[in-house]
């Protein structure tokens, strides 16, 4: 059962008290008015046995009702006092609510495989050049390398000989060429030239 307001069941009492009082009230006067109707018909009837004429005579038939008529509202009258309170209703049924109680937390789910690797993307701009760093230790000394070839070798078909003219010097002539007489170039201006540049015969 929906809990009631006091308050209301406390006018609702109130108003059916009301109710049975101007109920009862008027009953009462309608006794009355039987009662006194009664009481004037029978002195009417004694003072005309007594051979006087009553003032008041026996009671006339019932004219029509008049037109009914509805006056303005009267003022609103004074609030009657506070009743008393009246016994506290029974306990009504819980609401249901309409927000849910929070779930238990699920179990967590299991790592997913690793996806396809993606094409690498373009090359970025360079950088800029970070500072000089420091000097690096001295590198280890490094190994001999291999002996060079003799320089100054005589082209192919010629090799060296010493002139007739110089048992001391060495000149690239040709194999086999008969040896050169000094008025023929090969006095000591020619001997002072780089060998690989000297004229052949």
């Amino acid at each position: 059962m929906p809990r009631r307001d006091p308050v209301a069941l406390l006018l609702g009492v109130l108003l059916a008290g009301l109710v049975a009082f101007i109920w009862w009230q008027t009953a009462q006067l309608s006794q009355d008015l039987r009662n006194a109707n009664s009481a004037r018909d029978a002195l009417a009837s004694q003072v005309q046995r007594l051979g006087e004429k009553p003032v008041a005579g026996p009671p006339g038939s019932r004219g029509e009702p008049g037109p009914a008529v509805t006056g303005p509202r009267g003022p609103q009258g004074e609030p009657g006092p506070i009743g008393p309170t009246g016994p506290v209703g029974p306990t009504g049924d819980d609401g249901v609510s309409a927000t849910g109680s929070p779930g238990t937390p699920g179990h967590p789910g299991q790592a997913g495989e690793d996806g396809a690797t993606g094409p690498q993307g373009p090359a970025g701009p360079a950088g800029p050049a970070g500072p000089q760093g420091p000097p690096g230790a001295d590198g280890k000394d490094g190994q001999d390398g291999a002996d060079g070839a003799d320089g100054h070798a005589c082209p192919e078909g010629y090799s060296w000989q010493a002139p007739d003219y110089d048992p001391d010097a060495l000149v690239c002539r040709r194999d086999g060429a008969p040896q050169p007489s000094p008025s023929k170039g090969g006095g000591l201006l020619s001997m002072g030239l780089d060998p690989q540049r000297r004229q052949y015969p």
